[in-house]
């Protein structure tokens, strides 16, 4: 019962950030490096290609009265607007991107062992690092809640298990 207490809180994504390194693999420290692989792949710069749409219409002029109306907000208001603006994009390191490959070999190993907990568990974790909701998933796939919860708990005590017996330092 403790272990589903503790996986369930892996569905918050500000879990992977704020977790303590365990001395061992444990399925719950598993389940926080697969979902910081799936944030570490968005932040991951998107392939070169055709340009997205959009950007072909004619800059909109601002008028007097809009002006005058930005100069009357107040200062939580105007300060929320720089905030907004003032955007930054942080690339992941090197060593994040390392263990992102290393988590996603591990779902294809998974994949080969079973593709059922493979499909389950990346997409619990793909929605978990995207803030999105699981329990949608499970409506959206029609699977049952506890059928999904335990293949997602059984694939990761695999992967622990499996982690742990190849003598794999915990990151």
């Amino acid at each position: 019962m403790a272990e589903d207490i503790e996986l369930a809180a892996l569905d918050d994504p500000g879990a992977a950030t704020s977790a303590v390194r365990p001395p061992a693999w444990t399925a719950d420290h598993v389940g926080r490096v697969l979902v910081k692989a799936f944030m570490t792949l968005d932040k991951l710069p998107r392939a070169r290609g055709p340009r997205p749409p959009g950007g072909h219409w004619p800059s909109h002029m601002v008028e007097w009265a809009d002006q005058l109306a930005v100069a009357e907000l107040g200062e939580s208001e105007c300060r929320d607007r720089e905030f907004a603006l003032n955007r930054v994009t942080i690339r992941p390191t090197a060593l994040e991107i390392r263990q992102m490959e290393a988590a996603f070999d591990w779902l294809r190993e998974l994949r080969d062992e079973d593709p059922g907990m493979a499909l389950v568990t990346s997409l619990w974790a793909m929605r978990s690092a995207r803030g999105r909701s699981v329990k949608r998933l499970i409506a959206e796939k029609k699977w049952a809640p506890h059928t999904f919860y335990r293949k997602r708990a059984k694939a990761l005590d695999f992967l622990a298990a499996r982690l742990e017996a190849r003598g794999v330092p915990v990151f």
